[in-house]
């Protein structure tokens, strides 16, 4: 009996720690965006590693599924990159969107 138990704490996940890394990636993208000027060298790839990083955490929690939240913010960052580069529009939304849902249900099959 207690090593069943044993067991089912050891494979129950810490929110907290994760929780506090989101909190922590999205104030560091406000500070960002608020504080430091677009034009500095080498700001916009770290802006969207950091954007990455924080929509990877948030939907890791929403989803309570880490492969759910990667396809999550791999879709939204590329649109982002996308939106960047001129070239962001409904259709390529709906196109990511597309193949994200195609993705995620491809691999749930397995």
């Amino acid at each position: 009996m207690k090593e069943r138990r044993k067991q089912q704490v050891l494979k129950r996940k810490n929110f907290l720690p994760t929780l506090l890394v989101t909190v922590l990636l999205w104030a560091i993208i406000a500070g960002l965006i608020y504080f430091i000027d677009p034009g500095t060298f080498g700001i916009v790839p770290l802006f969207f590693v950091i954007v990455f990083a924080a929509l990877l955490f948030t939907f890791s929690l929403i989803f309570a599924s880490t492969r759910r939240g990667l396809i999550g913010s791999i879709s939204i960052s590329l649109f982002l990159i996308l939106s960047y580069l001129g070239v962001g529009n409904i259709i390529n939304l709906l196109l990511i969107v597309a193949i994200a849902v195609s993705f995620e249900l491809y691999l749930a099959q397995k």
